[in-house]
């Protein structure tokens, strides 16, 4: 059962309450999934402008935190309200869990002045709200797309980051993944002039919104984590299929790191990028709670 409150010192009052959970005054309604234990959740307004909602058990929570970041332009509550789901699957388990929107994104503001370290300094302003609220000391980020990409950029240069979860995170084309990516479609004669005339017309795609460093610095950044002992998990969807498409790619893009223990990896195929079916959801959900499980135990000590 999950027990809903405001933190009304602070959520500023110009924040339509409804817009946050839409929850009128403490309420009580059924978790997803096999998490059924009771889970307290309060918004908070916090560093410049940022609103989130915390999801924590209702008792003693786990040393390590969990910080659900944006995927793309979707608000706190995740695609398919996904992050709910999640944030309240790990209360379940013992872990507090920030949701919250960076600056422009669903009820944050748009931030005071514009920073190229803007994602670290939400992301550190969001790990202290969680350590003050609920004793966090060490975190793990968890992120689709874009959110997978600021997972990624934070967690290799902050000591404070224990793991990653990476949805349809960095990864780079091979020769494999060409030789794959192209045979079938060299058999078909109405792909192969579909893309000759889209290489005459090229229009925006997705790797254009994508914010990832150079192959080679990305290698450097999971083998700096890897040394760390930061654990990783990546998921790849059939989403991704323009840039990964095969298990064998991500040490082959990312390099010999990328097969240390550390770094575990799912690719789902037949998954949609964001996840839309409820039955791939709850696949999700389950593995993201195993990995949470294996690495870091039910009460957070690794």
């Amino acid at each position: 059962m999950v027990n809903l409150q405001f933190n009304q010192k602070r959520l500023d009052a110009r924040v339509p309450e409804a817009r946050l959970e839409s929850a009128p005054a403490p309420t009580r309604e059924r978790t997803p999934g096999p998490a059924q234990d009771a889970c307290i959740e309060t918004a908070h307004r916090f560093g410049d402008g940022l609103v989130g909602v915390i999801t924590r058990p209702d008792g003693v929570a786990s040393k390590i935190g969990v910080l659900l970041l944006n995927a793309g332009l979707t608000r706190h509550t995740g695609p398919f309200r996904a992050h709910v789901d999640i944030a309240r699957m790990l209360a379940a388990q013992g872990f507090a869990v920030l949701r919250f929107d960076q600056s422009g994104l669903g009820d944050s503001e748009l931030p005071g002045k514009a920073s190229g370290e803007r994602r670290h300094r939400e992301t550190d302003a969001a790990m202290r709200l969680l350590a003050q609220e609920a004793g966090a000391e060490r975190f793990v980020l968890c992120g689709l797309c874009s959110g997978a990409d600021d997972a990624f950029h934070v967690g290799a240069v902050d000591p404070r980051v224990a793991g990653a979860i990476l949805l349809d995170g960095v990864a780079y084309p091979t020769p494999g993944f060409w030789v794959r990516h192209a045979l079938p479609r060299l058999l078909d004669f109405g792909k192969v002039l579909r893309f000759l005339m889209s290489r005459r017309n090229p229009r925006p795609s997705l790797s254009d919104f994508r914010d990832w460093p150079a192959r080679a610095q990305a290698q450097r950044m999971v083998a700096d984590m890897v040394a760390r002992d930061t654990r990783l998990l990546f998921v790849f969807t059939g989403g991704a299929y323009h840039y990964f498409n095969h298990r064998a790619q991500l040490p082959a893009s990312l390099g010999r790191a990328a097969q240390e223990k550390q770094v575990s990896l799912e690719f789902w195929r037949e998954y949609d990028h964001t996840f839309y079916l409820r039955k791939h959801r709850r696949v999700l959900l389950a593995r993201i709670a195993a990995w949470m499980r294996e690495q870091f135990g039910d009460a957070g000590t690794p």
